[in-house]
């Protein structure tokens, strides 16, 4: 195995005046230096040079690729000055550079370049933390002032090239030029990404230069939008730089391990042996490890699956061939056979058994040879072999195949009495899976022939939630934090998890393509403060956004139907005082205000724009309801309702007074009454189509109305709070007084289709997912639970 091997060029303190003296380089080569060292992480043998003359530093990288083996690891860093000469050439600064005579007191490109080229190391890296070119923003350093195209510089084949910027940017060292001095904006990441692990973006346990770089990209990006960091490579393979020391199992196969839902723990396995395919050694022993115990499971299910795993993930020792047996003629036992090692041609290591000659008495027996060879295990038709990434191959070129003329006489019969045993133990897994489905279906929960099992689990997400319009992701509210979850995948993997307190029922908002969610800040309850920060987030990247949006409360948020505005209001706690609340709208793209609609005097619980984004509809505790003309900044004032709800398709606006007055249904373009839903005291939620709404009331009763004659179509009495209408209109769903059942009515006759099972703790919010087809519920104890819809038919 060849050495892993680092030299650290940093220079900061310069004798010519005209450069300017930098804080950072020093910082970032000792951070850099302690990481790559570190046995645990990296392992380098790591060289650093400080503040060192032109020579010194030449004589060092001519010494750094010399003699090197072709498995060497070579890593070259420099962070400091980069400038050019008159002709554009490259040249690094050393501490005795004079920007007159570059050629003689530089380090020049061409040099690095020749000295990389005759370096026989298939694995070569080189990274600079410098910068060539470009006006830098007030309150940052640049680390240089000139322009030049350093990755054209450095191609060359078995190279990677990794830049803090390209040819036309600065590079940041920080806002403060003295004192304690922060590191390089791109350094610092490199660091972070190594250390802590969280550069390993596949999750296998190794962090790969591939991986390390596009870490870095994108943090750099995100923090300095005007730099961005490149890279050039040559290299067959992946480089491997340093190893997660943090590597834990995803949190999404955690929750799916320590799932009281079998199903759940079931999914598990095909996640598990992702990993171990593509992991380290350490990963895939901590797969194992998890596999063994699902293997015991409970479960027959589960642990049938888990066991008929095993055999495909251990290490397969090497089949051996049978000896033939051969008969002896009876007589006194001949002496012990001498063993002689045979060493055929290149590929084939042969077992010799001879038999010497017999003792006087013993009957003469014919020569015996026995041949005995490392097979390596088959595979059907079109199968891949892997190859063991921490170890030579146990497949050799040239080693006999098992039923061929070289080996045994008996292998045709072995092949038809495993190929029985394999037939027979699949028949009794398939048997078991059957009938493992037919009777546990919801083991782990209590259930009954009316009660569905859930088809996810999804364990410390939190008591609230809210589905991306796409239903691709979901985002759950609780313990301090939200939560956000892939849906896309069967293992509902953990996306992001975001250390913010927001307003749990309206503080997280999707944007209409589901791609961006907002959050907001959320005070200490009911006090003041001076400017509330909304967040936005995108869910593929993670690059965050944060607008201060002057609010002196928590603020609810709410996405225009383009997605390119945000409007957002104070709303959290109780007020009884009045005071100005005023609606801001926001540039999505810029973060930037573009108007402010004042009028509200408390809270706002209500904000939707309508579909065509011309009207925003808010309701507030100041006992109005408007509609706001985005165009004009007025407002049609609706007074006595202070709660509203607009459907889907825009024309049907329902508002209520709460226990004060009914339920009214408004043409929501005048805001003119067209019903009244005389025993409804609350609006819960439209159908897709707006020609049904369900509400709510204080008599425990939930009623399902056709929203165009006005008449109610279904009563359901004896229900708590939790009220949610699947977006057909078709389904009802319901939480009893006690909050820990739930249930399926049908919202048409208001028969009831199933009883979820009694949960563990209360339910606190439900939702129907945009197509309809799974509900989500959120119990008190953070458990989010998800249930397939057709299962409740």
């Amino acid at each position: 195995m060849g050495r892993r091997l680092a030299l650290l060029i940093a220079t900061y303190d310069y004798q010519d005046s005209g450069l300017r003296q930098l804080t950072a380089p020093a910082h970032d080569a000792e951070a850099l230096a302690a990481v790559l060292r570190d046995p645990d992480i990296a392992g380098f043998e790591v060289t650093a040079l400080i503040n060192q003359p032109h020579h010194v530093v030449g004589e060092a990288i001519g010494d750094f690729y010399r003699d090197r083996r072709r498995d060497d690891l070579t890593l070259l860093y420099f962070t400091g000055h980069g400038l050019k000469d008159d002709g554009g050439r490259l040249h690094l600064a050393m501490s005795n550079t004079r920007r007159d005579s570059l050629l003689f007191t530089g380090l020049s490109a061409e040099q690095i370049d020749q000295a990389m080229e005759g370096c026989v190391s298939r694995q070569k890296v080189l990274i600079l933390d410098c910068c060539y070119s470009g006006a830098f923003p007030a309150g940052r350093l640049a680390k240089a002032d000139t322009s030049v195209h350093a990755l054209e510089r450095f191609q060359g084949r078995g190279r990677t090239v990794l830049t803090a910027s390209d040819a036309t940017q600065y590079s940041f060292e920080g806002n403060t030029p003295l004192g304690q001095a922060a590191q390089s904006v791109f350094t610092r990441y490199l660091v972070e990404g190594l250390r802590d692990g969280s550069a390993d973006l596949d999750g296998d346990g190794d962090i790969t230069l591939d991986e390390l770089y596009g870490y870095v990209h994108d943090r750099v990006v995100d923090e300095m939008p005007q730099q961005r960091p490149k890279k050039l490579d040559s290299v067959e393979g992946r480089i491997v730089v340093a190893r997660n020391i943090n590597w834990v199992l995803p949190a999404h196969l955690r929750n799916a391990i320590g799932s009281p839902i079998a199903t759940d723990r079931l999914g598990a396995l095909d996640g598990l042996a992702h990993l171990h395919r593509i992991g380290n050694a350490v990963v895939r022993g901590a797969v194992l490890d998890e596999i063994r115990r699902l293997a015991s499971d409970d479960s027959k299910l589960v642990s049938a699956a888990a066991a008929a795993r095993m055999p495909s993930l251990l290490p397969q020792p090497p089949e051996q061939t049978p000896e033939p047996l051969v008969e002896r003629p009876a007589g006194p036992t001949p002496p012990e056979p001498r063993k002689v090692v045979e060493t055929p041609p290149a590929t084939e290591v042969r077992e010799v058994t001879e038999t010497p000659p017999a003792s006087p008495t013993a009957q003469p027996q014919p020569p015996r040879r026995s041949v005995a060879a490392s097979h390596p295990p088959t595979a059907a038709p079109g199968a891949s072999i892997r190859p063991h990434l921490d170890g030579p191959s146990s497949t050799r070129p040239g080693a006999p195949v098992a039923g061929t003329a070289r080996g045994s006489r008996f292998f045709p019969r072995i092949r038809r009495a495993r190929a029985l045993t394999a037939g027979v133990a699949l028949l009794v897994l398939a048997t078991t899976v059957v009938v493992a489905l037919l009777t546990t279906r919801g083991e782990g929960e209590s259930s009954s022939s009316a009660s569905p099992a859930p088809i996810g689990l999804l364990t410390g997400a939190g008591q609230f939630l809210n589905y991306s319009p796409d239903g691709k992701t979901l985002a759950t509210v609780g313990d301090r934090r939200v939560r956000l979850w892939d849906l896309s995948t069967p293992f509902r993997k953990e996306i992001a998890t975001l250390n913010e307190q927001t307003i749990p029922n309206t503080g997280v908002v999707f944007s209409p393509d589901g791609h961006t969610v907002v959050t907001t800040e959320l005070p200490p309850s009911g006090q003041l403060t001076d400017n509330v920060s909304v967040r936005l987030r995108n869910v593929s990247t993670g690059k965050t956004t944060t607008i201060r949006t002057g609010h002196k409360l928590a603020a609810s948020a709410a996405f225009s139907p383009d997605g390119k505005t945000l409007a957002t209001a104070a709303d959290s706690g109780v007020r009884e005082e009045s005071f100005d609340n005023p609606i801001r709208l926001w540039d999505v793209a810029t973060g930037k205000k573009t108007a402010t609609l004042a009028g509200h005097t408390n809270l706002i619980g209500t904000m939707e724009f309508s579909p065509d984004g011309k009207t925003l509809v808010t309701g507030s505790n100041d006992d109005t309801v408007r509609l706001w003309n985005l165009e004009t900044g007025k407002a049609t004032i609706l007074r006595g309702p202070y709660v509203a709800a607009l459907s889907l398709d825009g024309k049907t606006l329902a508002t209520s007074g709460g226990k004060y007055s009914p339920v009214q249904l408004r043409n929501a373009a005048a805001g003119k009454v067209t019903a009244v839903l005389t025993s409804a005291k609350w609006p819960a939620r439209f159908s897709r189509d707006g020609k049904t709404l369900a509400t709510g009331g204080d008599d425990s009763t939930v009623r399902v109305w056709n929203t165009v004659t006005g008449k109610a179509v279904t009563t359901v009495s004896g229900t708590g709070l939790q009220v949610e209408l699947s977006p057909d209109g078709k389904t009802l769903v319901t939480d009893l007084p006690d909050g820990e059942t739930v249930r399926v009515w049908n919202a048409t006759n208001g028969k009831t289709i199933a009883g979820l099972p009694s949960l563990p703790s209360r339910v606190r919010s439900a939702a129907f997912s945009p197509d309809g087809k799974t509900l989500a519920t959120a119990s008190e104890d953070g458990t989010v639970r998800l249930w397939r819809v057709s299962d409740f038919t």
